[in-house]
Order: structure tokens, then C-alpha cells, then sequence
């Protein structure tokens, strides 16, 4: 099992336990993650699923492909240099102390 912290806004820590070769958008949903919703299925088709990864992990990460980025690029209140949709991420060991922040729900 791959440990993922995923850390709300206001600060609150949510540590899981995901299977490696997991999509992250569906271990934050079975975890009840905040501001993970996933309204597309995980098509990469809504942006609801977006999370800010910490920096030092995302040379750990494929690059966003070209639908992932086009996603993100439209979520212009709240994109950021580390932005990634996690329906696009496949669980790994490489990620095991993985962090990502969530965004705060009232943008």
C-alpha cells in the first residue's frame, strides 16, 4: 500500500492507505475526501477532482497529459504551477509520502 496525505485547506489531515495501480480520484472518493468529486466518472471532463500537488512530488509524476492540462488550463480561478486532476494519476510506490492540497470549497 501506497500512503497518500491529502490536506484540506484549513489545514486537516487525511492520511490514506491506496493500492498501487489505483486511480487516486477513486481512493480520495472511498476515503470521503473533501473537494474530490469526480462529477465526470473520471473522464477528465470537469475539473472536479483537482488538487495541488506539493512540489517536491511532482518530478514523481508523468507529466499531465494533453487533455489533463487543457482541463486545468480552463480552471483559470484556481490553477496553480502544481495543479493536477487526479483522475489522471495512477497510484505507485514512487508515491508512497505522497501530498497533496485540496482546494477550499467557498472559491
Amino acid at each position: 500500500m501506497t500512503k497518500i496525505t491529502f490536506i484540506e485547506h484549513n489545514g486537516t489531515e487525511h492520511p490514506v492507505d491506496a493500492e498501487d495501480g489505483a486511480i487516486l480520484m477513486r481512493v480520495g472518493q472511498a476515503n470521503f475526501i473533501p473537494t474530490i468529486r469526480g462529477e465526470c466518472g473520471g473522464t477528465c471532463s470537469c475539473g472536479s477532482c483537482h488538487v495541488y500537488v506539493d512540489p517536491e512530488w511532482l518530478p514523481k509524476l508523468k507529466p499531465p497529459h494533453e487533455l489533463e492540462q487543457m482541463m486545468i488550463d480552463s480552471l483559470e480561478l484556481v490553477k496553480r504551477d502544481n495543479s493536477r486532476l487526479t483522475c489522471m494519476i495512477l497510484v505507485t510506490p514512487e508515491l508512497d509520502g505522497m501530498v497533496l492540497r485540496l482546494l477550499n470549497p467557498d472559491i
